[in-house]
């Protein structure tokens, strides 16, 4: 993932009681999430983020962004966006009824992220961010990325507390928030919920950034408020692609068709084809090169040529 990144110091003027928050954080480990109420998890965590600090990291613009879902052909972007208030169910950061715009920053993790099965459809569409992103972060901790048997070491950008007086409750975060919620105990997400209200529910964040998961720490999501996606993120492409094969972390795939462009009310201009690069120089020359799980087509001076 591509980025220059301008740090900004988010410190709250309360000091922090490490001992009001060890014990808060026993307390919270040995509830019944089920039965907790968010509100209830909100009160709990009060002593935890009472001067919290963090360096939160700024994005220039250009982040590309990729999100998918398990179905037909879409027909409208909008179908591949985030859900309506009505059918958003409770999720790692949001709560139900409270949509988020959930993508990853790397082309291979949404297929891990919606987890399909052998035989179905998955669409998949990628987006550039065109204004600057401030975000909140939080999981990269060494425990949780060893949890998580991740191939990385960090983040790549020093996503550590402040100060070292946070270090216990920046692996606790992490530790919720790396948690794999199995199927039919939903009600887990409750405690990240939480503590995702705490992280970035301030103006002053457009996002929260956090390990995927699914793909082991080894990629990264962003939870984007819908205030900036709406307005910040430019389409660039869909894809169509069905699972041929699900492998131990792996999957087999076949492409089917693409898209470059939208009409005007978001309907998607499928192609019935996949991707082609034009040379029309004479003697002309390509250099492809692998980024973010596809290849990029470069001429002689460099100059990315982006497939007709």
């Amino acid at each position: 993932m591509h980025r220059q990144i301008k740090v900004n110091n988010v410190r709250p003027a309360i000091k922090h009681d490490p001992i009001a928050a060890a014990a808060a954080m026993k307390e919270i480990r040995a509830l019944d999430l089920k039965h907790t109420s968010t509100e209830h998890l909100l009160e709990l965590l009060a002593p935890i983020f009472r001067g919290y600090a963090v360096e939160a990291p700024r994005f220039d613009p250009g982040i590309t962004l990729f999100r998918s879902r398990v179905c037909g052909k879409p027909a409208n972007i909008k179908d591949l966006w985030a859900p309506p208030p009505h059918v958003t169910p409770l999720g790692r950061v949001n709560r139900a009824g409270s949509p988020v715009l959930y993508c990853c920053t790397s082309r291979e993790v949404p297929f891990f992220e919606s987890q399909p099965r052998e035989g179905e459809t998955v669409a998949i569409a990628c987006w550039i961010t065109t204004a600057p992103l401030q975000v909140n972060h939080v999981g990269y901790s060494e425990a949780a990325f060893k949890t998580l048997s991740s191939v990385r070491q960090q983040a790549g950008w020093a996503p550590r507390p402040a100060n070292h007086l946070n270090e216990a409750v920046s692996n606790f975060l992490a530790e919720i928030f790396t948690r794999i919620v199995p199927v039919g105990s939903e009600y887990e997400y409750k405690l990240s919920v939480a503590a995702a209200e705490k992280l970035f529910a301030d103006d002053i964040f457009d996002g929260l950034l956090y390990p995927t998961v699914a793909m082991r720490a080894n990629a990264d999501n962003f939870a984007l408020k819908l205030r900036y996606a709406n307005d910040n993120l430019r389409f660039q492409k869909a894809e169509y692609a069905r699972i041929e094969r699900v492998r131990d972390f792996a999957y087999d795939i076949t492409w089917l068709d693409t898209a470059t462009e939208l009409e005007e009310d978001g309907a998607i201009r499928w192609k019935g084809r996949l991707d082609q690069w034009v040379i029309r120089e004479p003697y002309g020359q390509l250099t492809f090169t692998a980024q973010n799980g596809e290849w990029i087509a470069r001429n002689r001076d460099g100059e990315i040529v982006q497939s007709e």
